[in-house]
């Protein structure tokens, strides 16, 4: 580990003074050179996923169009804004206020985005549209996809050795690298356990450096009165629980739906429909597709084909009472399983307030319920880094506005991995007091 992060401590010396024009011309190089390489990067990624070549497509062009995006915001000085108080100084001088460069940074690959959050997803794109190195520890499940993509964009990108490197290993490299003195910030897409394993690393170090870790989420989804007569929303939420064989961290993991009747015909068609999803031949890893059938032979109340596919996964759904929630229940659970529970409106408050953090939580609701859902939205403001009315949470927009993070355990911190925003994670600001202006940065 010590040969990558001292070059990447060199790299960031140089890259420190490129201009976001540079940086941008760097983003969109490596961008042009993935596609280039689509074909056999794609075809390592569905043999070593499973996912679709489709989902994979998708996910390509979502990695693509995310380094072009982070380009163009550097290139418009976006990322670093110059705050000056004039006068402010003791003595009267100025004090202007700059960003600059974190140093070095760790990436961890996640397993279920090998694309958009792998060896050169959201966080490499963030970090070195930053002006920051790269030390890109590839996913055990996936070598050979992070393998072709290091090939094909490592001379696009045009920079002093150690901008970029990828390095393939298992939990021993991962603390190795966190604990590099070299390395000055972390960014992580996995496990909570993964991600409390490299916080603790980070933080018993000489030096704690952050990690910016995103774990997934339960991800709730509150149905009230006016929604239960819309035929749409059984087959959408299934298609969100099943989408990706269930392995987005944005998945609903639970529904609650109002008690009475109608609630619970919505319930029935909800988990008719999950069931009635063809069981998955392969998950990402034969621990995920073992930890899903656990869950399922400890599940209460599980509906759907109890038959599992040896390595794949038969989609269910467990239906409870809103007040037998709580332990595993309220965990997320990776796959296409979701746990379904009636409750009254009245109570949806109380429930959300005992949810852990959350990236997202979900509202379906109508005009009549408006007074409801107000009372409700505060509980879920607290709770989740992004709030859906009237859709699903899967689907991640790459843009300005959006907040892929949340409170704990759903993240370790307040930030977002998606988006323009994410840059902010690997700069830090300094005060220029009384220096002169032909000597600021």
């Amino acid at each position: 580990m010590t040969v990558e992060t001292s070059a990447a401590a060199t790299a960031a010396r140089e890259l420190a003074t490129w201009s976001g024009q540079r940086r941008r011309d760097t983003l969109h190089a490596a961008a042009d050179a993935l596609e280039a390489a689509a074909g056999p990067v794609v075809d390592a990624a569905v043999a070593e996923t499973g996912l679709t070549r489709q989902r994979l497509d998708g996910e390509l062009a979502r990695t693509t169009g995310q380094l072009r995006l982070l380009g163009d915001f550097v290139a418009a000085g976006r990322d670093r804004p110059v705050v000056r108080s004039a006068g402010a100084a003791p003595g009267g001088g100025d004090i202007v206020a700059v960003r600059v460069p974190i140093g070095p940074v760790a990436v961890f690959a996640a397993s279920n985005f090998p694309l958009a959050f792998g060896v050169l997803g959201g966080d490499t794109a963030s970090a070195l549209a930053a002006g920051c190195p790269v030390v890109a520890k590839a996913h055990p499940a996936q070598p050979e996809t992070a393998r072709l993509i290091a090939e094909a964009v490592t001379p696009a990108l045009r920079g002093p050795v150690g901008t970029f490197t990828v390095v393939h290993g298992g939990a021993d490299v991962s603390l190795a690298l966190v604990r590099a003195p070299e390395i000055r910030a972390v960014g992580f897409t996995g496990s909570a356990a993964g991600g409390r394993a490299l916080m603790d690393a980070a933080a018993a170090r000489p030096d704690p450096i952050p990690v910016y870790a995103e774990m997934g989420a339960l991800n709730p989804v509150f149905v009230f009165p006016s929604a239960l007569a819309d035929e749409r929303w059984p087959a959408t939420l299934a298609a969100a629980v099943t989408g990706s064989a269930g392995q987005l961290c944005t998945k609903p993991g639970l529904v609650v739906v109002p008690a009475g009747d109608a609630g619970a015909a919505f319930a029935d068609r909800l988990a008719g429909e999950v069931a009635a999803t063809p069981a998955f031949e392969r998950l990402l890893t034969p621990a995920m597709a073992a930890a899903h059938a656990a869950w399922r032979d400890r599940a209460p109340a599980a509906e759907g084909d109890p038959a599992t596919p040896d390595g794949g996964a038969a989609p269910f759904a467990v239906r409870v009472d809103g007040a037998a929630l709580s332990g595993e229940l309220l965990e997320e659970h990776f796959g296409p399983t979701v746990v379904i529970a009636q409750s009254d409106v009245a109570g949806y408050g109380d429930l959300a307030a005992r949810l852990d953090g959350s990236l997202t939580a979900t509202v379906l609701a109508g005009e009549g319920d408006d007074d409801a859902v107000r009372a409700l939205l505060p509980a879920l403001v607290d709770r989740a880094g992004r709030v859906i009315y009237n859709g699903v949470p899967t689907g991640v927009a790459v843009v300005d506005a959006m907040q892929h993070g949340g409170p704990w355990p759903a993240a370790s911190g307040a930030f977002t991995s998606v988006g323009t925003a994410a840059v902010e994670r690997f700069l830090r600001t300094v005060a220029l007091q009384n220096l002169p202006e032909r000597l600021t940065p």
